[in-house]
């Protein structure tokens, strides 16, 4: 899957889970900020809320940090409430690259399926 397409599924994600959760935007920014960093600065948190609403609108934010908003997400007290998994396989140096390929391509298997299957039901 293209990065530009992974950034935009993930995104979609991360909007969906906050609907779901009856988050704004800023709500998750100020959430996200508070645990990504150890003081609270009224004023780089309003930098922050900023920074995110520009990063779920661009195709090109990088993967790796929407995958680390989605976790941070899920571990939240409300999202455990919603029974919300995260499938993501994340890759390990201690196991071979093929077997680490595979896995990677599994998880994708299992996104694929369970957005078909939200598709229909939306249908």
């Amino acid at each position: 899957m293209g990065t530009k397409q992974e950034s935009l599924r993930l995104s979609l994600q991360i909007k969906d889970l906050i609907a779901r959760l009856g988050w704004t935007q800023n709500q998750l920014a100020r959430y996200l900020y508070t645990e990504l960093n150890d003081l609270d600065d009224e004023d780089d948190i309003i930098k922050f809320q900023e920074k995110l609403k520009k990063e779920l609108q661009r195709p090109t934010t990088k993967p790796e940090r929407l995958i680390e908003y989605l976790s941070i997400i899920v571990r939240s007290s409300e999202a455990q409430k919603l029974d919300v998994v995260f499938n993501r396989y994340i890759r390990q140096d201690s196991i071979a690259s093929g077997l680490s390929e595979a896995m990677a391509d599994i998880s994708s298997g299992i996104d694929n399926t369970l957005e078909s299957k939200d598709t229909m039901a939306e249908s």
